[in-house]
């Protein structure tokens, strides 16, 4: 089926949008899902600077200066 050529810029606005309106849910799944990512590696980021401050203060306790 042939579409009359009037119509070839309402279906391009129309794809457009609809392209439109997937990248807005595409990036708002990503969005989302960083976000729980970070709220679930939370504890564990803290616990890993706990220990790597632990570190770093007994280093310099036992620097000689």
């Amino acid at each position: 089926m042939k579409i009359p050529k009037a119509f070839h810029p309402i279906l391009g606005v129309l794809i457009g949008f609809i392209l439109f309106l997937t990248g807005i849910g595409v990036l708002s799944v990503a969005f989302v899902g960083m976000i729980k990512a970070v709220e679930y590696a939370k504890p564990y980021v803290i616990e890993f600077a706990s220990v790597i401050n632990a570190l770093f203060q007994n280093f310099i306790e036992w620097l000689p200066l």
